[in-house]
């Protein structure tokens, strides 16, 4: 079987100048471990052919050889060994074993053995084979090779690495020369290289010849040195001690081979030095100014942009482009693996939290791109591209928290300062505080409250009848229209009033309309008064038109509801910790009370859907005034109690309750005589009895009152938490001028309302 070894052969050739009149190949002879020849020599008195002597050590052909070669010559000569009778018949050049023992004296091992003994292996390779010709137990002084008769894996006490790294050193590092022994790069790791097992480099059959014409003996065949020296095996190929070559092969730190920082070479090559001989061949700075992936460079298939990067300027993304280079990545052995990287620091020097607008300010894409550039390049050194309250711009700022962009506040001022219109003495009065914008709302709801409650104890929708006009029995819808047209007629003078102030100019009318509809309103109340007082007494319109004029409210407010609902939604308000989060509390407070509000008006919806049948049996006529059972009753005794009832408001309380009672028995009477088909059963006596039917429709009718009234109460509940949060939020974007004057409107159309609102 042949073994062949390219690396070694060239890398040999360059270094001991073998001759090219020598034929190299490689043949297989059979060795022990210890690297024996075990082949019988043919010994003629003591001289044998040379072909039959051990080849050459490797450290031995890596140097000068003519020492070694004369000693061998000195020990070769000219013999018969072939006779024909007294006259030879052939000579052949051979050695004589007795004088190898003296020729190759501890002197002559002397001079070779610096160079061999840089690596333990090949110093145990010239142990064997002096050990072998000379029968010495010692290379020069008696006990220097006792280390070397058991070798074992950890006589390599730095380890080894494969030959093929030197392919990851930087050119500059393997063209240049030993600070020390000025040796080239190469020639100091062919010193310390060795294979997995022993090989020959040459002619393995005929190791040494005798050359005439040089008259002197040359060597056809070297061995390598082999890790089988250690009695282990390693995987094939070429390999080198790492002891050996960082002891020998030194930098001098003054005088790098490679250029200085900043340059991918400089890198490599100290990379390089680290991950063979660690880091006490470098200086103790020598990561100072590494180009490294780890943090200063950035490789390009790890670069990411924040959201907002199609808002970004160009300026800002060719940055990317401006400061790539070349850095690199350090493998899981410490080397270097070259990538095409971005300079951290070159690109953070050229951007700040100011060189992007659009999407990068606002609310979450603002939160990503501060996030962003903070983790960029809040570690390098001498930037300073974020705003000091840069902490608050990485959570939601009281703004982000408020579902839409406009505001009502001074357009040419800040900080609340007053507006002065030039050449007019006039001048705005600084923004009210939270207190007074809240305590404005309660001031309308106790207003509307006083009005609503006064008018049912005093009998206001009597006197108002008799100034205004005679009810129609569909008159709840129109008084409904009115009451909602009013409210709105309020938010529209309003809206009107803040747009014509100084500086309210872009003030959004409708949009403003619209969010005051969503104000608290007590229209609770007027069904809350109607459905405590008998059924009988009820004034089922009043409740009708307080109900529609509200339910219109509502409807135009659930633009704003909905869309906070929706929002905090979206961007995990209900959900998210807003602790430590400027007004967070507020925030949740106001998105509590828009999620409180929409699951009622579900409520509500699902209850009055649920209704309708029996509205419409109650109803079917038009008549809110009475239920379907009294209607013939009112027909009847119409013409009598009108006047009756218009005439006498200045009788006692007791009058007017004996007056019912017996208005209410005649009725009785008369309805006990009627049919079936009038949804009364016959029955013996004075009193009748209701059909079950009819008591059944009075109950439903109470429940859907009493429903609708405490709906309409959470829903100023709801209201209330809304508006709470949404100033506390908002106290400097929601600053509306003129406070007291829009207060006064308020309360002026909405007790037109409840008026209005009495006289069904």
């Amino acid at each position: 079987m042949r073994i062949y070894s390219p690396w070694l052969v060239l890398l040999t050739a360059a270094v001991c100048g073998v001759t090219a009149k020598e034929v190299i190949h490689t043949a297989s002879l059979n060795f022990d471990g210890a690297g024996h020849n075990l082949s019988s020599q043919n010994n003629r008195g003591g001289w044998v052919n040379p072909e039959d002597l051990t080849p050459m050590p490797q450290c031995i052909a890596q140097q000068d050889q003519s020492t070694w070669l004369s000693a061998m010559t000195q020990c070769t000569g000219k013999r018969c060994t072939s006779h024909f009778g007294v006259f030879c018949t052939h000579h052949q050049w051979l050695t004589q074993l007795s004088c190898l023992s003296t020729a190759f004296s501890s002197d002559v091992i002397k001079g070779y053995l610096p160079y061999c003994s840089r690596s333990v292996l090949a110093k145990a390779q010239l142990y064997v084979w002096v050990r072998e010709h000379t029968g010495r137990t010692w290379l020069v002084d008696v006990g220097d090779a006792n280390e070397l008769q058991n070798l074992s894996p950890a006589s390599l006490a730095e380890g080894y690495a494969a030959v093929n790294v030197m392919y990851k050193a930087p050119t500059c590092l393997t063209r240049s020369v030993s600070a020390l022994s000025m040796e080239p790069f190469h020639r100091v790791m062919a010193s310390c290289s060795f294979t997995s097992t022993t090989l020959h480099t040459g002619n393995a059959a005929r190791p040494w010849e005798y050359s005439g014409s040089l008259r002197s003996m040359i060597a056809l065949d070297f061995e390598t040195v082999g890790y089988d020296l250690t009695h282990h095996r390693i995987g094939y190929g070429n390999y080198f001690d790492k002891e050996c070559f960082c002891s020998a092969f030194t930098i001098d730190p003054l005088q790098e081979p490679c250029s200085g920082p900043g340059q991918i070479d400089w890198t490599k090559e100290r990379l390089w030095i680290n991950a063979t001989c660690g880091p006490m061949s470098l200086p103790d700075n020598w990561m100072d100014r590494l180009k490294t992936t780890e943090f200063a460079y950035i490789p390009i298939e790890d670069w990411h942009w924040p959201t907002c990067v199609t808002d970004m300027p160009k300026q800002v993304t060719g940055l990317t482009d401006q400061c790539a280079t070349d850095a690199c990545e350090i493998d899981s052995n410490g080397y270097c693996k070259v990538k095409r990287a971005v300079d951290r620091a070159c690109f953070c020097h050229n951007i700040s939290y100011r060189s992007c607008g659009g999407s990068c300010q606002i609310f979450e894409t603002r939160i990503d791109y501060v996030k962003w550039l903070h983790g960029l390049c809040g570690s390098v050194q001498d930037w300073h591209g974020l705003p000091d309250d840069w902490r608050h711009l990485a959570v939601p700022i009281p703004s982000d928290m408020v579902p839409w962009r406009w505001t009502i506040q001074p357009s040419n001022t800040s900080d609340n300062a007053p507006i002065t219109l030039p050449g007019s003495i006039e001048s705005t009065e600084k923004c009210a505080s939270n207190e007074e914008k809240l305590g404005s709302f309660a001031l309308i709801n106790i207003a509307t409250f006083l009005a609503a409650y006064l008018g049912r104890r005093t009998g206001l929708h009597r006197i108002t009848r008799s100034f205004l006009w005679h009810p129609h029995p569909w008159g709840w819808v129109s008084t409904g229209l009115l009451i909602a047209v009013l409210q709105l007629l309020a938010n529209c003078l309003n809206a009107f009033l803040v747009q014509s102030t100084f500086g309210y100019e872009d003030t959004p009318v409708f949009q403003l309309m619209l969010l005051w509809c969503s104000m608290p309103r007590p229209a609770w109340l007027p069904i809350l008064l109607i459905t405590s007082q008998p059924f009988e007494a009820m004034n089922f319109s009043a409740a009708a038109s307080s109900l529609l004029a509200e339910m219109i409210l509502q409807l135009l407010s659930s633009y704003y509801i909905i869309m906070t609902v929706d929002y905090g939604l979206k961007h995990n308000f209900y959900f998210a910790d807003m602790e430590g989060v400027e007004r967070g509390t507020s925030a949740k407070t106001m998105y509590a009370g828009a999620l409180l509000w929409f699951l009622i008006i579900g409520v509500a919806f699902v209850q009055l859907w649920r209704t309708i049948p029996i509205m419409n049996r109650l109803t079917g006529s038009g008549n809110l005034d009475l239920p379907k059972w009294q209607r013939s009753t009112q027909r009847a005794s119409n013409n009598a109690e009108e006047p009756w009832a218009y005439s006498n408001e200045h009788r006692t309380r007791s009058g007017e309750n004996s007056a019912h009672w017996k208005t209410k028995s005649r009725t009785l009477e008369e309805t006990s005589l009627m049919s079936d088909k009038g949804g009364i059963h016959k029955s013996y006596g004075t009193l009748p009895t209701e059909s079950q039917i009819d008591w059944a429709s009075q109950k439903a009718f109470m429940n859907l009152h009493v429903v609708t009234a405490i709906s309409m109460l959470l829903l100023w509940i709801a209201q209330w938490l809304f508006w709470g949060g949404f100033i506390s939020l908002s106290s400097e974007e929601f600053c509306p001028p003129r406070l007291g004057i829009l207060t006064a409107v308020w309360i002026v159309f909405s007790l037109a309302g409840a008026a209005i609102g009495a006289t069904v």
